[in-house]
């Protein structure tokens, strides 16, 4: 009868301290490096610029829309950039 309750309580001192570290502040102050709601993304900067900043993203799909413009969508790990005719034209978070 001993044995259960000191496990009941060493699993509740276990999981209570667990919870209180603090690991996830740590990764949300590091600084990003893929774009996102923070960053100093504006519609109509170039796609040369954005480039230059956040890199090369991990997949590009080109198509033409129906006025002969051309859209571009840059697939980032956290984010979708829409460009048209080489300008940034949306954002979306993933």
């Amino acid at each position: 009868m001993k044995i259960p309750g000191l496990l009941a309580i060493g699993l509740v001192i276990v999981i209570s301290s667990g919870c209180a570290t603090s690991s996830g502040q740590d990764a949300a102050e590091e600084e990003p490096t893929t774009p996102n709601m923070t960053t100093s993304l504006n519609l109509g900067v170039s796609a040369d610029a954005i480039l230059a900043e956040h890199g090369k993203p991990l997949r590009k799909r080109g198509r033409i829309d129906s006025d002969g413009g051309k859209l571009e969508d840059w697939f980032y790990l956290d984010a979708t950039l829409s460009f048209k005719d080489g300008n940034l034209h949306a954002f979306r978070p993933r």
